[in-house]
């Protein structure tokens, strides 16, 4: 049963806004009005002695107060075997700003309204750089440079046989190919990101709308230099997420960072503005797929070819989105034996991509499905039996894909049936000739989606020790 409802649909529960402790200090962002600019100068004096303002600080003097920069991309590397290329991220711009939104300033007042007044009066010159902001600007002979890499691919990954999956397109009876885009797109939350962070006994508290607050608790810890038993980390009500506040941000730690340094209260509520301009946005990849088949139908091999944008500044979460979770799921519920995966990570001067419903998963699932429908399309096959013909089957249960991921179980082709049966897919054509009688257009589509879950943690070892005095102790492994 579910148990949020009736609090929430009653106005009675609590957001990190509702959370209003006394002397509570309120946080702006004075952000880069430019995709690629170096930082000539940051002039906060006259900020600094606005009305209510209590702090005004800047990139260059968190990173000397030994502030740490946001982590990167790790274990990745380029197609020469190189460590993966990224741009460091500090959590306030120092030296070069990389896409429009980023913070560089953080001004801290009484209200809302005068932190706002006063970065109105911070001066920052710009010497405005080139910027790439599409895959194809990123990779031009002449882009930018967005990193100290001699250019702005972030990695690449390759899975596969090359060789056995070329001899298998030679040999094909069809061959099927497609260039499929999955544009970025931006989550938009009820409740924006909301952090509030104040002292209490000794530690500090931060208070936020996340998915993942011991992720955050672990980043505070790190970039600020704090003991894990000097900070907690609470969540509420969270209204919405969808993957985007998954882990930390660059202004969570600024707001971590302010309380601390002020013991008072620090809350920051972004505006819609800011969340189109920085929060991680999911997805923004190029593919080029192909599929090879035989005469009946039966795929033979699978090829894709995938550019994806990471954003100025490159994460770990967006490169396994993108270059190692979606294949795991790439061949979906089919018995493709042989494939021959691609994947290149780019940097653009645009906001870092992230987790968003689904996190790769249902990008790989589109290019397949759509390689399914244009192979019924061009071999003449009916798209229903060309997918019971490359159905994984029950006996072939437990599961090895391509990408080595088991699959326990899975009835697929029943699972289909139900759904053609629900959806009275037999009845269409009756349906389509009511609505064209009265100049209505009507379609029909369908696909099957197969979901990863349980990130790979397979088994769980518990032991439990009950001492003379009555304490239990739990100890818990998990199992890679």
């Amino acid at each position: 049963q579910r148990l949020e409802d009736e609090q929430l649909l009653k106005g009675t529960g609590q957001y990190t806004n509702d959370v209003v402790p006394a002397g509570q200090q309120r946080l702006f962002f004075v952000r880069s009005p430019y995709a690629h600019a170096r930082i000539v100068s940051v002039d906060t004096s006259a900020a600094k002695a606005m009305p209510g303002v209590s702090l005004v600080v800047s990139g260059d003097e968190l990173r000397t107060a030994g502030v740490k920069p946001m982590p990167g991309v790790a274990n990745f590397t380029r197609a020469d075997g190189s460590p993966a290329a990224f741009a460091r991220r500090h959590i306030l711009a120092t030296e070069r700003v990389r896409f429009v939104g980023e913070a560089i300033v953080a001004v801290i007042a009484a209200t809302e309204q005068q932190a706002r007044d006063a970065a109105e009066a911070v001066l920052i010159e710009f010497d405005e750089l080139p910027c790439a902001v599409t895959l194809t600007d990123a990779l031009a002979s002449n882009a930018p440079l967005i990193s100290d890499a001699p250019d702005n691919r972030v990695a690449e990954t390759r899975y596969g046989d090359v060789q056995a999956t070329a001899q298998a397109f030679d040999s094909a009876a069809h061959v099927v190919q497609l260039n499929i885009t999955n544009q970025r797109v931006v989550a938009l939350t009820i409740e924006p990101r909301t952090v509030l962070a104040y002292p209490e006994n000794g530690r500090l508290m931060v208070r936020l709308s996340s998915q993942m607050p011991t992720g955050v608790r672990s980043s505070v810890c790190d970039l600020l230099g704090l003991p894990t038993d000097k900070v907690r980390v609470l969540v509420g009500d969270v209204g919405g997420g969808f993957g985007m506040k998954t882990g930390a941000y660059p202004e969570d730690i600024v707001v971590a960072y302010a309380a601390n340094y002020l013991q008072q209260p620090v809350k920051w509520v972004a505006d819609r503005n800011e969340e189109f301009l920085s929060s991680a946005p999911g997805r923004d990849i190029e593919a080029h797929v192909a599929l090879a088949l035989d005469t009946s139908g039966k795929i033979l091999a699978l090829r894709v070819n995938t550019l994806t944008n990471l954003g100025a500044y490159p994460s770990m979460t967006g490169a396994a989105i993108q270059m190692l979770i979606g294949p795991w799921v790439q061949t979906s519920v089919y018995d493709i034996g042989l494939i021959d995966f691609h994947f290149v990570g780019v940097m653009t001067n645009t906001t870092t991509t992230g987790a968003y419903r689904g996190a790769g998963r249902p990008e790989a699932i589109f290019n397949i499905e759509r390689l399914m429908d244009e192979a019924a399309r061009q071999t003449g096959m009916d798209r229903i039996a060309l997918r019971r013909r490359n159905f994984i089957h029950p006996d072939q249960m437990p599961y090895k894909n391509a990408m080595s991921m088991v699959y326990d179980s899975g009835q697929f082709e029943h699972v289909m049936n139900q759904g053609l049966a629900l959806a009275d897919w037999d009845g269409f054509a009756a349906r389509e000739a009511a609505s064209k009688k009265h100049g209505k257009w009507r379609g029909l589509g369908i696909a099957t989606f197969l979901e990863w879950t349980g990130g790979n943690a397979l088994e769980e070892k518990v032991t439990v020790a009950v001492g003379a005095d009555g304490m239990v102790e739990i100890f818990s492994a998990v199992q890679q």
